[in-house]
């Protein structure tokens, strides 16, 4: 499928240049409309959290102060959205234009940031989202989890670092339900890359398909792939993916995220934290 609409949830000015960068190379291949949307916080939210024994002149304080940095922080996203649109010349709109190319919108909620985006990441093609770094509380690791397990949607996750993203990709393959979704929803990307790999993870215990059939089909939907192929222990295949998709020059990585059930989570749901703690390239995830 081709990505049409996509929903880039941005958090703070610093924080989310990286992932604008990003959903915009993966919108000029398609003429993609960008909705780029920023949460406040809703200073009501917090009064059950502010613990019992606080006098209701604290509370208020507590709400004033979220009120006054949200709207600051809104205010600074918002200027950078603006710069980045005149930077790159881009048309804003609040809808798609027919024969203009990529267009972009702003728009603004007010509530939690996970709740929203789980709810209107169903409307969308696509959800780009920025990896979480660690000692930094944005982007919110809680908000990729939301879009990921509550949309329906596929997701691309941005690194911190601008990088060009899907002219080589890796398909991380696992033989796995998840895996054959994320490969089904990134078929027009992988026909269109000039070069796809099928990371083959050779492990102890095999795989139930090969990765030689895979690429059988692929090549029905006139995708050349090749087939990278390395010996790994089963608790070492998230590494071993990032390992191997730099050593093949890889720039996005398609991988089946970890579903809800605990055995799965146990198995697959330990690679997939790690790659989404630890990529450099954009990983693009479907469950």
């Amino acid at each position: 499928m081709s990505f049409k609409t996509i929903l880039v949830p941005v958090s703070s000015p610093d924080a989310s240049r990286s992932t604008l960068e990003v959903a915009l190379d993966v919108a000029r291949r398609w003429n993609s409309h960008l909705e780029v949307m920023h949460v406040r916080a809703d200073p009501r939210g917090l009064v059950p959290y502010t613990g019992e024994g606080m006098d209701g002149s604290m509370i208020e304080e507590i709400m004033d102060v979220t009120e006054r940095e949200g709207g600051e922080r809104a205010t600074q996203t918002k200027a950078m959205f603006e710069a980045f649109c005149t930077e790159h010349s881009l048309t804003v709109s609040d809808k798609p234009i027919a024969g203009n190319g990529v267009t972009v919108s702003w728009r603004e909620e007010s509530g939690r940031e996970d709740e929203i985006v789980a709810l209107r990441g169903r409307l969308y093609d696509l959800i780009v989202v920025g990896r979480p770094v660690a000692d930094a509380p944005l982007p919110s690791p809680i908000t990729l989890e939301a879009a990921l397990h509550d949309t329906g949607r596929p997701i691309l996750v941005a690194p911190p670092v601008t990088v060009p993203t899907g002219r080589h990709i890796a398909i991380a393959w696992e033989a796995s339900p998840e895996a054959a979704r994320t490969i089904a929803v990134s078929i027009q990307a992988l026909t269109e890359a000039e070069q796809v790999t099928v990371l083959d993870p050779k492990l102890p215990q095999p795989l139930p398909l090969e990765s030689a059939e895979l690429v059988d089909r692929l090549r029905w939907h006139g995708v050349d792939a090749q087939i990278h192929a390395f010996d790994v222990s089963a608790t070492d295949v998230g590494p071993a993916f990032l390992e191997h998709a730099a050593k093949v020059g890889a720039d996005m990585l398609v991988k089946g995220a970890y579903s809800q059930s605990r055995l799965r989570q146990m198995v697959l749901g330990g690679r997939t934290r790690h790659i989404l703690n630890h990529a450099t390239i954009p990983t693009l995830l479907a469950k």
